[in-house]
């Protein structure tokens, strides 16, 4: 059995104590739609994902045997959710950055240039089928290791190293060729 610090609510809720899954889904709750979002790039349904995640645990909280950690687990669960709902999209939807971050006032032409960039690379992650962008989002977002994303996707360590080789692949020939026609 591996050391998890969510053992305790994790029993309790097995046992069901309401507000013990309450403060799972607390704990938890931004790391399963960065998750999602991560894999989706849209906030309304990486949202509608985070919550059908949380259902789901809830109704299988009992099949949670603690081999890995409830993290590894409910990481495992999200990243299902969110590649199952991208399969279901349309092919052709774009990925849409909708996060807001806050920046400095930038000049219009270092702006149109930010926005460019930007477009490019929500063009080259959205080329890439789920399983690659799920990888590549668990390791350079999430920053899991080579293991965790094995443990987590249920995968061996070679296909994770060959998805994230893929994707990183793919990104720089689509980038690289993109920045190639922006030089001046």
């Amino acid at each position: 059995m591996v050391h998890d610090p969510d053992q305790e609510l994790v029993a309790l809720a097995k046992r069901g104590d309401k507000a013990a899954f309450g403060k799972l889904v607390a704990q938890h709750h931004d790391l399963v739609y960065a998750v999602a979002f991560g894999v989706l790039g849209q906030r309304e349904e990486a949202l509608d994902v985070t919550q059908e995640v949380f259902i789901k645990i809830f109704r299988e909280l009992e099949r949670f045997q603690g081999q890995s950690k409830f993290k590894t687990w409910l990481y495992r669960i999200s990243v299902n959710a969110a590649i199952d709902a991208a399969r279901k999209r349309r092919p052709t939807e774009p990925i849409k950055e909708e996060a807001n971050f806050e920046t400095k006032q930038l000049s219009p032409r270092a702006e149109a240039s930010r926005r460019e960039v930007h477009e490019l690379v929500e063009k080259a992650l959205s080329s890439l089928n789920p399983e690659h962008r799920a990888v590549l989002m668990l390791r350079e977002w999430h920053e899991l290791s080579y293991e965790e994303i094995a443990e987590t996707l249920q995968i061996e360590m070679g296909t994770v190293m060959s998805r994230l080789f893929y994707a990183r692949k793919k990104l720089a020939e689509i980038i690289g060729v993109k920045f190639g026609e922006l030089k001046p």
